[in-house]
């Protein structure tokens, strides 16, 4: 669990890092609507980083989840080897 967590988190880093491609639109324009703000689809996030984001996301909650786990087996394995301190005869 906790190596898939890993290897989730990194290939969405390295796809959320990865350039997307040129630009679609250039940084001068004409404005006919001056008053409103216009933003084209898809410009803030690519589906390339969108798929790294989500990738990323999924990959630490495995990684939290294994971790997790892993600590509370290893507590639980190490209290069932602790000698009662009450003990019989007591």
């Amino acid at each position: 669990m906790v190596v898939l967590g890993a290897v989730a988190a990194v290939i969405g880093l390295v796809l959320l890092l990865l350039p997307s491609g040129p630009a679609s639109f250039g940084w001068f324009a004409y404005a006919p609507l001056s008053n409103s703000v216009f933003i084209p689809p898809g410009v803030l996030l690519s589906p390339h980083s969108q798929i790294g984001i989500v990738l990323f996301v999924i990959g630490l909650a495995m990684l939290a989840f294994g971790a997790g786990w892993m600590l509370g087996h290893h507590k639980a394995a190490r209290h069932q080897r602790l000698p009662d301190p009450g003990g019989p005869g007591t």
